[in-house]
C-alpha cells in the first residue's frame, strides 16, 4: 500500500486525543464508555464483531447497559460515524492556511489524504462501507454535510476573492474535487496499485500529481 506522509500537518484536538475517552467515568457516562470501545474495535478493524452485549462484557455492566443509549447496533454505529466526521472536519479545518486561498485549498486536499490513510476505517465506516443497516441521519448527516460544505465554502472564499476565477462554481467544483480525491484514496489503499505498469516516480508522486491537475482544472486559463 503507497504511504503519505503526516508530517507537516497541523493536529487538531480529536486527532492529539484520537478520541479516546476517560475510562475513569461514572455510570452516568456510560454512553462515552460504549463508544470509545466502540472506537477501539473500529480502528483495529473489528466493526464488523461489535456488538452491544460484547461492550457490555467488555465494560463489565449488564448486557442491557448499553441499550439505556443505544436502541441497536446500528444506532450506535450511526453515532460513531458522527463523531468520525466530527474529527474529520476538525483535522480538515486544522491545516495550515497557506499564503493564498489556492494553497489553502491544496492544503486541505492533503489534510483529507492523509486523514484517509491515517484512519482508513474511520473513513470507510464514514463513506458507506458499513451503511447497509443504518442511514445518515440526524446529527451524522449535519456533520457530514459539513465536511463537505467546508470545501465548498473555500471554493466561494476562492471565487469572491479573485476577479479571474468568477468560472468557479462551488458546488460543482466541490463534487469534482471530491470524488477525485476519493478516488485518489481508493487507489492508495489498494495493494494492486503498487504492482501497476508504472514507473516508480509516478507512484512516489502520485500525491503531489493529483492535487496539481486538480488546480489545473479549476484554476482561470489565460484568455487566447
Amino acid at each position: 500500500m503507497l504511504t503519505v506522509s503526516t508530517k507537516n500537518i497541523l493536529q487538531c484536538r480529536h486527532c492529539q486525543q484520537i478520541l479516546i475517552y476517560d475510562v475513569r467515568m461514572t455510570e452516568d457516562d456510560l454512553k462515552s464508555r460504549c463508544l470509545a470501545k466502540a472506537f477501539d474495535e473500529l480502528d483495529s478493524g473489528r466493526i464488523s464483531e461489535l456488538s452491544l452485549r460484547a461492550i457490555a462484557r467488555d465494560l463489565d455492566v449488564s448486557h442491557q447497559a448499553p441499550y439505556r443509549h443505544f436502541k441497536s447496533k446500528d444506532d450506535l454505529l450511526s453515532d460513531l460515524t458522527s463523531e468520525c466526521f466530527k474529527h474529520f472536519s476538525e483535522h480538515l479545518n486544522a491545516r495550515t492556511q497557506g499564503e493564498n486561498e489556492w494553497q489553502g485549498l491544496r492544503l486541505m486536499g492533503l489534510a483529507y489524504i492523509r486523514y484517509a490513510v491515517s484512519y482508513p476505517h474511520r473513513y470507510r465506516l464514514m463513506f458507506s462501507e458499513h451503511h447497509n443497516g443504518f442511514a445518515l441521519s440526524g446529527e451524522a448527516l449535519k456533520r457530514a454535510q459539513h465536511s463537505f460544505l467546508m470545501l465548498r465554502d473555500q471554493l466561494d472564499l476562492i471565487k469572491k476573492s479573485n476577479s479571474d476565477a468568477l468560472q468557479i462554481d462551488p458546488q460543482a467544483d466541490a463534487m469534482f474535487i471530491w470524488s477525485s480525491l476519493h478516488g485518489l484514496v481508493s487507489l492508495l489503499e489498494n495493494p494492486l496499485t503498487d504492482k501497476l505498469p508504472v514507473r516508480e516516480s509516478v507512484l512516489k508522486n502520485l500525491v503531489d500529481h493529483v492535487l496539481d491537475r486538480i488546480g489545473t482544472g479549476i484554476q482561470p486559463r489565460p484568455e487566447t
